[in-house]
C-alpha cells in the first residue's frame, strides 16, 4: 500500500492507495482506464488522479463528467470532494465549477449531450462511469486536450456494460498510449467482507463477472440476440472513415456508383438521454455504411438524413413515424424526397401514410426478423455504440423485446426497420448497369 500526498497550509494531506489505485493514478499513459466491479475504489482513484494532477500543474484546466448530472452530484462530485482538502478548494454550484487554491479548475459536466462538452482548452478530462456514457463523449474530450504546457491525459473509471466502446477502445486490443488496468471489487481492503458475501449470493454468475469482478461479459440468460453472434460483434466493430457534424454522421463505406442502399430511422421522442438514429445499410449485403446519431431537432434530423440519403443513390428510407416521427417524416417529404420513402400503406395504389409505425403487431415481427438476420449472419453491424445495444436488449419477465433498464434501444430499432425497409425496396438498373431508384407503388 502507498500514498498519494499534496500539501496544505496546515499539514500534509495523506490518501491512502492499495496497489491497483496507485498503478492507476500515477500511470503517464494517455489514456488510462480503471475497469473494476462495484465498491472497488474507482472512482476514489479517479478523483485522486484530479487531485494529483491538478496539484501538480498550477492553472490547469480539467473537465470530471458522469452520464447523467443525477450520477455527477450524488456519486462523482461527493467523491471529489471528499479527497479534495477542504481548505484547498471553492466550489461554484452555479457553474459546477471547483477552484483550487493553486489557480487550477475542475470543471463537472454530464455527458448525456457531448455537443456541449465543447469549448474549453482542457489539460486533463475524467469520465466516471464512462460505460454508461456515449463514445462521442470520449472523442470529443479527447479533442479538448490542448491547454499549454500541460500533461494533456484523459482518463476513465467505470464497471464495463457488455462489449461496448470502452472495451473498443481500451481492452480489444493493445493500442500506444492506452493502458487497462482491471481491479476487483476484491482488491479493495476497506470494503466489509459481508460485501463481497452478500453480491455474490444476489448475482448471477455472469452478472457476478461484471459487477464484481470488472470483466467484459455479455449479462444474462434472457438475451434478445443470439449469444453466439453477439460475441462476434466487437470483432466486426470498426472505426468511421469519416465523420461530420461534430460526429452526428458517421461514414464506414462511401457509396458506389451502383450501390443500393436502405435506411431506417428511429426518432427520439423526448424520452430523458433518448437520441434519434437512422442507419444505412448495403441492400445486397446487409454491412452498414453509415449512420445519423444524435440530439437533433426535427427539422435538423430531417436535412442531416435527406442529405445522407441522397449521398447514397437516393437511398430507400423507412423512418418511425410514431409520436414526434410523424413531423420528421413530413418535413423530409416537404425536402422532396416522398418518392424514396416507406409508406404505411405502402402496398395501396396511392399510398398517402408515410413512414413505418411500430405498434404491438409489427414490433414483434420487426424484432424477430432482425433477430434472425444476426443469426444468420446477414447483417454486419459496424458501430461499437449500436453493439453495446445489441448486447443490452433483454426480453423483460413477460417475454417482451426491451432494452435492459439504464440502457438504450435507439439502434436496435433503427436496425429492424432498416431491414424492414429492404424488404419493401425497388430498385431498377439502367442498361449501363446504374442503378436508378424507381418510384414506390
Amino acid at each position: 500500500m502507498t500514498t498519494a500526498t499534496q500539501e496544505t497550509r496546515r499539514e500534509p494531506r495523506v490518501i491512502e492507495l492499495f496497489p491497483k489505485q496507485e498503478e492507476f493514478v500515477f500511470s503517464k499513459a494517455s489514456f488510462p482506464a480503471m475497469i473494476g466491479g462495484v465498491g472497488s475504489g474507482k472512482t476514489e482513484g479517479g478523483s485522486t488522479k484530479c487531485l494529483y494532477v491538478a496539484g501538480e500543474y498550477p492553472g490547469s484546466l480539467g473537465m470530471v463528467t458522469a452520464p447523467t448530472f443525477a450520477m455527477l452530484r450524488d456519486a462523482t462530485l461527493r467523491t471529489l470532494m471528499k479527497v479534495i482538502p477542504e481548505d484547498l478548494y471553492e466550489f461554484t454550484k452555479s457553474d459546477m465549477r471547483i477552484s483550487l487554491k493553486n489557480g487550477s479548475e475542475i470543471l463537472l459536466r454530464s455527458t448525456d449531450d457531448p455537443e456541449h462538452l465543447r469549448g474549453p482548452n482542457l489539460a486533463y478530462f475524467y469520465m466516471d462511469e464512462a460505460a454508461q456514457s456515449p463514445h462521442d463523449a470520449f472523442k470529443i474530450l479527447q479533442g479538448r486536450l490542448r491547454q499549454p504546457g500541460m500533461p494533456h491525459q484523459g482518463w476513465i473509471t467505470t464497471t464495463p456494460k457488455g462489449f461496448n466502446w470502452v472495451y473498443q477502445e481500451f481492452a480489444k486490443d493493445h493500442r500506444d498510449e492506452y493502458e487497462l488496468h482491471q481491479v476487483s471489487s476484491r482488491d479493495n481492503p476497506y470494503l466489509p467482507t459481508a460485501f463481497i458475501e452478500t453480491l455474490e449470493e444476489s448475482y448471477t454468475d455472469e452478472f457476478a463477472m461484471q459487477e464484481i469482478e470488472g470483466r467484459f461479459v455479455i449479462i444474462g440468460g434472457n438475451i434478445f440476440f443470439d449469444r453466439t453472434r453477439l460475441e462476434e460483434m466487437p470483432d466486426e466493430v470498426s472505426e468511421p472513415r469519416e465523420t461530420r457534424l461534430g460526429g452526428v454522421i458517421k461514414i464506414w463505406k462511401k457509396p458506389t456508383v451502383a450501390g443500393r442502399y436502405v435506411a431506417g430511422g428511429d426518432v427520439a421522442w423526448g424520452e430523458t438521454g433518448a437520441y434519434s438514429c437512422v442507419t444505412i445499410i448495403d441492400h445486397r449485403t446487409g454491412d452498414q455504411v453509415a449512420e445519423v446519431y444524435g440530439r437533433l431537432k426535427d427539422d435538423e434530423l430531417a436535412k442531416a438524413t435527406i442529405e445522407l440519403c441522397r449521398e447514397y443513390n437516393r437511398a430507400y428510407l423507412a423512418v418511425e413515424n410514431n409520436n414526434e416521427g410523424i413531423n420528421v417524416v413530413n418535413r423530409m417529404i416537404d425536402l422532396g424526397y416522398r418518392d424514396r420513402m416507406y409508406f404505411q400503406d405502402h402496398l395501396s395504389d396511392s399510398p398517402s401514410k408515410p413512414g413505418w409505425h411500430t405498434n404491438a403487431t409489427t414490433r414483434p415481427v420487426m424484432l424477430g426478423e432482425l433477430e434472425e438476420a444476426l443469426r444468420n449472419q446477414q447483417i454486419t453491424v459496424r458501430c461499437s455504440d449500436a453493439v453495446s445495444e445489441f448486447q443490452s436488449f433483454i426480453r423483460n419477465e413477460k417475454g417482451r423485446p426491451e432494452a435492459m433498464e439504464g440502457t438504450h434501444d435507439d439502434h436496435v430499432i433503427s436496425w429492424a426497420i432498416a431491414w424492414q425497409a429492404r424488404a419493401t425496396a425497388r430498385f431498377r438498373t439502367s442498361p449501363g448497369g446504374i442503378v436508378i431508384p424507381t418510384r414506390q407503388w
